[in-house]
């Protein structure tokens, strides 16, 4: 067993032989649950929802319909498009 410490700003150190042992490697997601008092990490994977293409394809189709957007000031000006929209 090993003892580690919760920082100032809610960080744990996992130590390095469990690290190890789980296979795991820098940036890695984990899901949190507490379980009948003890604290349960998961590491996760975290599919893209897109592929490098359809990125490209959006990022091409954004590209095109820029010019054709309306174009707002902040505040009363938004807000009145947007009650209009609704409406519709």
């Amino acid at each position: 067993m090993t003892i580690t410490k919760l920082k100032a700003k809610n960080q744990l150190t996992i130590p390095t032989s469990v690290i190890k042992r789980m296979g795991l490697k820098p940036h890695e997601l984990f899901t949190i649950d507490v379980e009948k008092g003890y604290i349960k990490l998961t590491p996760v994977t975290v599919e893209p929802r897109y592929a490098p293409d359809e990125l490209q394809a959006i990022d091409v189709l954004v590209e095109e319909q820029k010019s054709k957007g309306k174009k707002f000031k902040a505040g009363k000006e938004f807000a009145d498009y947007l009650k209009h929209i609704v409406k519709e």
